[in-house]
């Protein structure tokens, strides 16, 4: 995308904008930036897909989120378990989870390692539930759901989950970023960044100076034209005139404008 602009013989200066390989020429670009600001997808959408990629019940699935983090993608507990389904460092290395915080991956991850245990205790939900919990060899160890009274509590929320019927995700949490590449939050800047070159920047700052200088001196000229007394305000606007006249006229211009031949 390259920004031009031309001036005509009124010295009236108009901008405009040609694309390049980068952008196709037919896209609209209000359509490119909010596909950029809007890489967004559904939590119901990937605990669907968990469930039918590891063959668990996806009531199943949300209500064990909605024990360990109430769906919040960002949750970390005291001990270091992330994410939505609080998979602790280790077990999400060993899934396969580079990012644990990246609400797909952990949600698959947590499928993953549900359906592992539902395997291991043929199908006992309960036995699963408290080897989640509790680590499967605290399980092993007691034959059954450990006598820990945060773990019985976490069964028994899951299966109270369950039995409650449908489990809702909160509307705060109903949609999430799909992008698991992008490490920080995608800002207007992120989005600007993706369809702008350096040289459009400058190219923008060019044409912001020069329609500036145009105001500035059209305001001169009707105070100049003006026979009564000259306020405050148009003190301060003259002002601005002559600083940025000054400013123009020294070398400090090319120095903001110069390409960045450090990159």
């Amino acid at each position: 995308m390259k920004i031009q602009s031309v001036t005509d013989a009124n010295n009236v200066t108009s901008t405009t904008v040609v694309s390049d390989s980068a952008v196709e020429a037919s896209s609209d670009f209000s359509e490119q930036l909010q596909q950029e600001l809007k890489k967004t997808t559904s939590l119901d959408k990937i605990f669907a897909q968990a469930a039918k990629s590891y063959g668990v019940d996806e009531e199943l699935l949300k209500a064990m989120a909605k024990a360990e983090s109430g769906f919040d993608p960002n949750a970390t507990s005291h001990c270091g378990a992330m994410g939505i389904m609080q998979l602790m460092p280790m077990t999400a290395k060993e899934l396969g989870v580079t990012d644990a915080y990246d609400p797909e991956q952990n949600i698959m991850g947590g499928a993953k390692y549900i359906a592992s245990l539902l395997e291991k205790y043929d199908g006992n939900v309960s036995y699963a539930l408290a080897a989640y919990n509790a680590g499967s060899g605290n399980v092993d160890k007691y034959g059954g759901i450990p006598p820990f009274e945060e773990t019985q509590n976490y069964v028994a929320k899951i299966l109270g989950y369950l039995q409650d019927g449908e489990v809702k995700i909160p509307e705060q949490w109903s949609t999430v970023k799909n992008d698991s590449t992008v490490a920080e939050e995608e800002t207007l800047t992120d989005a600007l960044k993706q369809l702008f070159t350096r040289e459009d920047y400058e190219d923008f700052l060019r044409l912001f100076l020069e329609r500036l200088a145009m105001r500035l001196e059209e305001r001169k000229e009707e105070q100049d034209g003006q026979t009564q007394s000259v306020t405050k305000e148009t003190t301060s606007e003259s002002d601005a005139y002559v600083a940025f006249r000054n400013f123009g006229n020294t070398n400090r211009m090319t120095v903001y404008l110069k390409p960045d031949t450090t990159v």
